[in-house]
């Protein structure tokens, strides 16, 4: 599965300050909030110079799901018929990716320590509320079927670290074959 995944990992990586904290935003997890607040944004290589990255972490569930829909809306396609080509490993996308994807494209440009919180934190980086930008509100989502390799591995994080710091290093080689 790993494999599919090239174009997140090769998209460009950001990280934003926002007043004394830095904060690694993930699709689907208060995205556009966070952008919207940031003061500053660290870029690639910039990463580097970061320290104690917060990483808020959403239920995968319900990100599976709102990341299916919100992927669709944005492409004006048959909700449906897109989850059978996720399902058939025809399709992935950063709006469903596992969020622990994205901790290893951070991954490619810092070392240090992160801190997994829960997504309700977000109250206490911003009180911005911005949702996707598009034309039109997104339509009542329609519930898919979760799937295992989609949300497995964030179950195990939020099981295991969440709410606490440690090294990203150590994080990616404890999970380094959850994708294989």
């Amino acid at each position: 599965m790993l494999t599919h995944w090239d174009r997140l990992l090769r998209a460009d990586c950001e990280v934003l300050q926002i007043k004394e904290k830095q904060i690694y935003p993930i699709f689907k997890v208060g995205y556009y909030s966070l952008k919207q607040a940031a003061e500053k944004v660290y870029v690639n290589s910039d990463i580097a110079k970061c320290k104690d990255i917060i990483i808020l972490i959403r239920n995968p569930d319900d990100r599976f799901v709102s990341g299916v829909n919100q992927y669709c809306w944005i492409n004006s396609l048959d909700v449906d018929k897109t989850w059978n080509q996720v399902k058939n490993n025809g399709l992935v996308d950063r709006h469903f990716a596992p969020q622990y994807m994205w901790i290893l494209h951070l991954f490619k440009f810092y070392k240090g320590n992160i801190t997994l919180k829960p997504f309700h934190e977000i109250s206490n980086i911003t009180s911005i509320h911005k949702k996707h930008l598009g034309p039109e509100p997104i339509k009542p989502k329609r519930r898919v079927p979760l799937l295992k390799e989609f949300v497995e591995p964030d179950h195990k994080l939020i099981e295991k670290h969440l709410n606490k710091t440690l090294n990203i290093t150590e994080l990616v080689e404890e999970y380094k074959n959850v994708l294989s």
